[in-house]
Formats: C-alpha cells, sequence, structure tokens
C-alpha cells in the first residue's frame, strides 16, 4: 500500500513596515558605541553639559568651594546682567547647544563621523543591492538612516538639556522651578527637535548624493562651517548684520530655536522668514540631488 505525499501548510504573515526599517535605523543610532573610542568621543562632546551640571550643583549649594563662595557670585550673575547663566530661565539649558563654542563644535563633530557617512558608505560597500531587495525601498532605506541620525544627534540637541533641567528641579528647594519653567522648556525643547530633524536630514541628503563616505563628510563641513564664513563675510561687506543669522545653516536653527521658544535673539536684527527659506531651499535642492542616486538602478545596476 503506498504512502500518500502531502506539503505541509504555509502560514503567511505579513510584516509591519516598521519591522523592516528599525532594525536600520537603530543600528545606525549605536553605531558610534560599537567601539570605546566611540564612547570617549561621544562622552567628550557632553563637556558643556558637565560644565552646566556643575554651576548647577555650586548654585544650588550642593559643591561649595568656600569664601569667596563661587555660589555667591554665580547666583549674583545669573540674577544680574546674564539671564544664560540662570538656571530659572530656558537660556540656561538651550544657548549652550545653539552657540557655535561649544554647541556646533560637538554637533558637526558627531554628524560628520556618523550621519554624513551612512549613506555614502553603505554604497561604496555596494551595500545598498542588500538592502533595497530585501524589502526596504530606497527612500524607506533613507528614512531609516535619517531616523538613526536622528536619535544619535538628538542625545547632544535634546536630551542632554532635558536630562539637565530635570536634575534643576530636583535640586531646587521647592517646585517653583518647575511651574515657572516647564512650559517653556516643552516649547524649546521642541524646536530643538525640528531643527535637529533638519540637520540630520541635509547631512542624510548629502551623505545620499556622494559618491564616497570622506566626500560626503567633506560636504557636509563645507555646508555648515563654509556658510557661517560665507554669512559673516556678506554681512560686513553689505553692512546687514542679518544675513548672518539667515545665510549660515547653524545660524538660522538657532533663529528658528528662539524665536519658537520666545528667547530673546542675537543683538543685529534677525530675519525669521529668511532662516525658514534658507533651511528649506537646502532641503529641496539636497533632496533633488539626492532623488537621483536614490534608484534601484543605482544599486543593482
Amino acid at each position: 500500500m503506498s504512502q500518500r505525499l502531502t506539503y505541509r501548510t504555509s502560514h503567511f504573515e505579513p510584516v509591519p513596515a516598521w519591522r523592516r526599517w528599525w532594525p536600520l535605523a537603530w543600528a545606525e543610532a549605536s553605531s558610534l558605541f560599537r567601539s570605546i573610542w566611540g564612547v570617549v568621543l561621544f562622552c567628550v562632546c557632553l563637556l558643556p553639559v558637565l560644565i552646566r551640571l556643575a554651576m548647577l550643583l555650586i548654585m544650588f549649594g550642593v559643591v561649595n568651594f568656600g569664601p569667596p563662595s563661587l555660589r555667591n557670585r554665580l547666583t549674583s550673575r545669573a540674577t544680574g546682567e546674564l539671564a544664560s547663566i540662570d538656571p530659572r530661565r530656558v537660556e540656561f539649558y538651550v544657548e549652550p547647544v545653539l552657540q557655535v563654542m561649544p554647541g556646533m563644535v560637538f554637533v558637526l563633530l558627531l554628524s560628520s563621523l556618523v550621519i554624513a557617512r551612512s549613506v555614502a558608505r553603505d554604497r561604496s560597500t555596494n551595500a545598498l543591492e542588500l538592502y533595497w531587495t530585501r524589502g526596504i525601498t530606497p527612500w524607506t532605506y533613507l528614512l531609516a538612516k535619517w531616523f538613526g541620525g536622528l536619535m544619535l544627534l538628538s542625545l547632544l540637541t535634546v536630551i542632554a538639556p532635558l536630562a539637565l533641567w530635570t536634575t534643576a528641579v530636583f535640586l531646587a528647594e521647592d517646585w517653583s522651578l518647575f511651574l515657572d519653567s516647564w512650559l517653556p522648556m516643552l516649547i524649546a525643547l521642541s524646536a530643538l527637535m525640528l531643527v535637529t530633524a533638519v540637520w540630520s536630514a541635509l547631512g542624510i541628503l548629502l551623505s545620499a548624493a556622494a559618491n564616497s563616505p570622506n566626500g560626503a563628510m567633506v560636504a557636509w563641513i563645507s555646508l555648515l562651517v563654509g556658510s557661517g564664513a560665507l554669512a559673516v563675510v556678506l554681512a560686513v561687506v553689505l553692512r546687514e548684520p542679518w544675513l548672518r543669522s539667515c545665510l549660515s545653516v547653524w545660524d538660522a536653527g538657532g533663529v528658528i530655536v528662539r524665536a519658537l521658544a520666545g528667547l530673546a535673539q542675537p543683538r543685529g536684527g534677525v530675519s525669521v522668514a529668511g532662516a525658514g527659506c534658507v533651511l528649506g531651499g537646502l532641503l529641496l535642492f539636497t533632496w533633488w540631488r539626492a532623488r537621483r542616486r536614490l534608484r534601484l538602478g543605482e544599486a543593482i545596476g
């Protein structure tokens, strides 16, 4: 009697789209921490936060170096002419991120080594064919890379100020600091997240349009630093100080954050509309340059 042969039933369960691109985004966000040098680099980038933390400990009396008390001097200056060192003001937590020194230096360092090289690095190793033929479209791949870079960069621009403000809330004698600053701080952090997303998008799109990781890194550094230098020169030559806030990619982001958060703008006048147009125009231009390189034929061919 012959045995009857049958096939096993196959059950197909569709996988959500985020299950395909999330591992790629997480790998991008955690790539810096896979080596001891990456961890050291990230700790170096946290130096401004650690300095502000030391100021908090001194001003709230947790640390006292003895007479003449540094706490009294810092407190008197904070309640006087310098609002940027007053822990009751949002400027204390936001301004270190927006300043060229040290904010731009450390953001540029992280974004140049990770974000600006991400897509170009995969292209140079022929990894795009593997990704784009495994259920991940080119634009989904780019979205995952952008989101991973945003998570990494927001550790410096959003999470670090939030952690510093939370520390100040618990160090304060009462809840007045929390009640007075929670809403302005929430608006400022949301504005920082928006501008960080724009900076990350510019870095990723430049990487997608570049032929090599080093070329993408140079292009990103040239854009961030070169636009600032060009803005300073034009502002001096044309005697229009507001041009500096528009033409510089970094300063334009700072103008938008301060405008949304209701913070004081730099002296000399600014143009919020001009800053928005510059960042928006750069996003459209880099997207136009990158879209030609984000085709299946670029990877498979």
